[in-house]
């Protein structure tokens, strides 16, 4: 497997090593937790546009939507995140975190979480902030959960150095198949997408809450709280940890992949 520096410390200090998970398993459990489904909608975002891709979609119209949807086959994405889930997840762990989410608050999570993943950006986006501010109102303690769910697994930081890996390598890869012109090296282009990452953290993390405000809108602050407390329990910790290095490393090879091949499309142009 090939992290980046960040991500591969957060899956080599989590774990011992192990006798790997059999493939059954781990299936089981991507799917009773809904992280097949996770990985599935990389795809919607990647054919969405604009994004990480910048003006891509809307320069190369359907040919650039078909070639997002095919690198990013969620049929091979989830293939390769089970491949790293079984090199990176104890037979422990995967028994504590399937049993959490088969449980019946669980499960109405998982729900809650698919739905979320496949929904409408803009729905979301808009609908979320509509409740952040309606908390920010009438429910203090429910906003308070909302900015705790954000911060219970993952960082703003771990987000942003993934996000400057991505652009960096969906842009060296789109500069060396010959679709845009750089201008600068690759130590340039990392230092200045860290810069503008770094610009955005406070609107990252805020994103983040608004997300958390649509997806869990549905549940009581009660149900809520009890999640935020299973998060971050030592064991959910190290899961997510996983998880979410195993999601970054995907986006991070497809986008680079999805860069190498720009050069097969031709910008379209009015009749």
């Amino acid at each position: 497997m090939r992290f980046i520096p960040a991500i591969a410390a957060l899956v080599l200090t989590a774990l011992p090593a192990v006798a790997e998970v059999s493939q059954a398993k781990l299936q089981a459990f991507v799917e009773v937790t809904g992280y097949n489904v996770i990985i599935d909608s990389l795809q919607q975002g990647a054919m969405a546009g604009p994004g990480m891709t910048g003006n891509a979609a809307a320069d190369f119209g359907k040919q650039y939507t078909a070639l997002a949807e095919e690198v990013f086959d969620p049929k091979a994405m989830n293939q390769r995140a089970l491949e790293m889930l079984g090199v990176a997840l104890t037979d422990d762990l995967v028994n504590y975190g399937a049993a959490f989410y088969a449980s019946d608050l669980g499960q109405r999570l998982v729900a809650v979480e698919n739905e979320s993943h496949m929904a409408d950006d803009q729905e979301r986006m808009a609908e979320g902030g509509r409740l952040v501010d309606e908390m920010s109102n009438t429910d203090m303690k429910r906003l308070q959960l909302m900015q705790d769910l954000a911060t219970a697994v993952g960082s703003t930081d771990v987000s942003i150095r993934a996000l400057v890996e991505m652009q960096v390598r969906f842009t060296m890869a789109a500069a060396a198949a010959g679709s845009l012109a750089l201008g600068m090296s690759e130590d340039e282009l990392r230092a200045r997408s860290t810069d503008a990452m770094d610009g955005l953290r406070d609107q990252i993390a805020t994103m983040g809450v608004i997300g958390n405000a649509y997806t869990y809108r549905a549940l009581s602050n009660e149900d809520v709280a009890e999640y935020v407390r299973e998060l971050k329990t030592p064991e959910m910790q190290q899961i997510y940890d996983v998880l979410n290095a195993v999601q970054y490393e995907i986006m991070i090879e497809k986008y680079e992949e999805l860069g190498s091949r720009m050069g097969e499309l031709k910008p379209e142009t009015d009749l």
